[in-house]
């Protein structure tokens, strides 16, 4: 047998952590850029609804289109995706919920600063209770806010001028909805398609890593392989399984979206032979030896042909076919290998080959669900009327905050002072640990970004040069949202400041450029603060529920894989439930290192206990997909029984935060087979760990 994990080498992935924990290392863990999410066609539609616009205000020497080509960008940012009829049910709640918002902002501004002030309250907490209904409805409450604080800016001296504004805002809301759910439609199945194509490189990646590493391998790298790979491809087919609810909602299972949905159960089945494989591989003796070579040739195949078949749901409908030549050649080399890890790869190409032949259920959607009558939709909302409420806090900072910003640009006698207020509105988030680096983010994009928009005012003279440029920085800013939210600034920068000089000709644009960037750097030390002192949610008082649910979710899997019945629907949603449970631990790890770092001994102890719990999943992992005679599961049970005992009882100590109760003795037997020996040591250590945060 190979090595298993140690308290040394736990303790050594915690130095690393120690090392991390530096702010420039927290920098980088916090700021993800995600090339693979650029999409050209979302930008492309964002330039053509804001530029089309544009084009048409210069053109008839309306200057006050500009604010419909501002709307009409809004709405597209409010774009959740997915099927038309949610998109649509999206679009129109945006444009009616900012066109209220916006008649409200300038009206209370033309009666002076004090009921502008007063008027940012309640819309800022309508729409940070919006978040209710879900990420997408927080999205829209967000712009919506933004929508108010802008309208502040822009006084108007009698009803008439507030019903051409009013009316201006929606004309360009509506154009926006029309060119995303008419004119330019997006396939439905589109989103869907790309996410599974991401799930497939993630295994792929993950079949890899894999290959680089075998028994002679340092604990530690196999516990980087596991951190690395595993939570990004569960996350991977979660999201491709929400695409899929969306994409098949009011349209049933048709012959298409049944093989997505095959083709996403695959993709699930590949996960758990995956993490059975590395199992094996890791722990294996030194019989496999001479099966090494043979071994990374066929991980390596593994690996080409999972992202061939990512290659191929992005392709298009018509390409989804499995690559067949590429699987041909895995299945001789698997052919020709002994031992499990042989065994384990058969199995793979198997499911790869069994594409169309099963016609899974699709997921019963929980949204889809939920009843339409208006009971039912204020049921969301009562239910977090009171200050315990994670969503009401945060809407209560958003108001306060954004008030304060308000009230200061006004003070300071700033022109554009909204651009302050909005950034305050959209770097403060739900925790401390993610509004910092979005503040970041955002300070360092617009400062960045002012740069290039002072460039463009010194070369462009002209209306026509000026609408010219905000195409492409349209295309750019929309493509660029889901990359990185500092790069998306840095493009939406020159591009506001573009728009506002046709709007208001004859205001110099390197003037605008730094103006804009001073308003975010106060706005993000606005909403920072305001993470911090008001109300703040901490990450670190979620981090110990977190790691229970991990514990016993990886327990409970480890149990029912140890089980003498072949209940296989249970062992994959216990699987499902486990991978979903470590990966959320894990989320609540990266943000408790982000907002309290020098804690040092508490996360190194929770990162240890996350090890231990990955690496329980990957034996049981391999008790199942390589289960014994049913002569020897009698005893198997008993130690699966044991282990789903003792890791119910840590998770509960862990909630509760009392004294870890005496260890159950093990089943007789247990320390005689290797794989159930190295599986107990495991429980053994991870009692250790769970004693360190809850110490009697």
């Amino acid at each position: 047998m190979g090595r298993s994990a140690d308290p040394a080498a736990c303790r050594q992935h915690g130095d690393d952590d120690r090392a991390m924990s530096a702010l420039p290392s927290l920098i980088r863990t916090a700021i993800a850029i995600s090339p693979r999410s650029i999409s050209i066609g979302e930008g492309l539609r964002a330039a053509a609804s804001c530029a089309v616009v544009v084009a048409i205000g210069s053109a008839l020497q309306m200057p006050i289109l500009a604010w419909a080509a501002i709307g009409a960008f809004w709405t597209c940012l409010a774009d959740p995706g997915g099927p038309n009829p949610d998109r649509l049910r999206a679009l129109a709640g945006f444009t009616l919920m900012s066109t209220a918002f916006a008649i409200i902002g300038a009206a209370a501004a033309s009666q002076g600063w004090g009921w502008a002030a007063a008027a940012v309250v309640p819309c800022a907490l309508v729409g940070g209770m919006a978040g209710v209904y879900g990420a997408a409805a927080r999205q829209i409450g967000a712009l919506a806010t933004v929508v108010c604080v802008t309208a502040i800016d822009h006084q108007v001296a009698s009803p008439a001028a507030l019903a051409e504004f009013a009316a201006t805002h929606l004309a360009g809301c509506l154009w926006a909805m029309l060119l995303a759910l008419s004119i330019w439609r997006i396939h439905p199945f589109r989103p869907a398609r790309s996410a599974l194509a991401a799930t497939y490189r993630g295994l792929a990646a993950m079949a890899a890593g894999m290959a680089r590493l075998d028994s002679r391998s340092a604990p530690l790298d196999w516990i980087r392989h596991a951190q690395r790979y595993r939570p990004a491809v569960r996350a991977a087919i979660e999201t491709a399984r929400a695409a899929l609810g969306r994409a098949m909602r009011g349209r049933g299972l048709g012959d298409f979206a049944e093989r997505l949905l095959v083709a996403l159960d695959i993709a699930e089945r590949i996960f758990g032979q995956l993490i059975a494989l590395s199992d094996l591989r890791q722990h294996a003796g030194p019989a496999a030896d001479g099966r090494r070579p043979l071994e990374r040739q066929a991980l390596r195949r593994l690996a080409l042909t999972l992202y061939r078949r990512a290659r191929s749901f992005d392709t298009g409908p018509g390409e989804m076919d499995a690559p067949q030549r590429s699987l041909d050649r895995l299945a001789l080399l698997a052919a020709r290998m002994e031992g499990p890890v042989a065994a384990g790869l058969g199995r793979i190409v198997e499911e790869i080959r069994a594409t169309g032949s099963a016609r899974p259920a699709p997921a019963r959607d929980e949204a889809a669900a939920v009843s339409r009558g208006l009971a039912a939709g204020l049921a969301p909302l009562r239910a977090h009327l009171s200050l315990r409420s994670e969503i009401l806090r945060h809407a209560l900072r958003c108001a306060v905050a954004t008030t304060a910003a308000v009230l200061l640009s006004h003070a300071l006698g700033f022109s554009y002072a909204y651009w302050m207020a909005i950034a305050t509105v959209l770097v403060l988030q739900s925790s401390v640990a993610t509004t910092w680096p979005r503040a970041l983010e955002r300070a360092v994009g617009s400062v960045l970004g002012g740069g290039p928009a002072a460039l463009l005012g010194l070369v462009l003279h002209t209306p026509l040069a000026l609408t010219a440029a905000v195409f492409p920085l349209a295309i750019a800013t929309m493509a660029m949202r889901q990359v990185n939210y500092g790069i998306f600034v840095f493009f939406l920068t020159p591009l506001f400041i573009l728009v506002v000089e046709l709007s208001q000709p004859g205001a110099s644009e390197p003037a605008l450029a730094w103006m804009r960037a001073l308003y975010n750097v106060l706005g993000s030390a606005i909403g920072l603060a305001a993470g911090l002192l008001l109300w703040p949610s901490r990450e670190g008082r979620q981090f110990r529920p977190l790691l229970a649910a991990a514990i016993e979710a990886n327990g409970r899997y480890a149990a029912l894989a140890f089980a003498p019945d072949d209940n296989e629907a249970a062992i994959e949603a216990a699987r499902r439930e486990a991978g979903l449970a470590s990966g959320n631990a894990e989320a609540g790890h990266g943000r408790t290192m982000l907002e309290a770092w020098w804690q040092r001994e508490a996360l190194d102890a929770g990162l240890t206990i996350l090890v231990l719990a990955r690496q329980i999943a990957g034996g049981a992992g391999t008790a199942w997909l390589h289960r014994p005679d049913a002569a020897d599961r009698a005893e198997d049970a008993d130690f699966g029984r044991w282990i789903g005992a003792e890791t119910a009882a840590l998770a509960e100590a862990l909630r509760r935060g009392s004294a870890v109760p005496a260890p159950a003795p093990p089943p007789d037997g247990a320390a005689d087979d290797p794989e159930r020996s190295r599986l107990l040591q495991e429980v053994l250590l991870l009692r250790t760990a769970t004693e360190h945060l809850v110490p009697g």
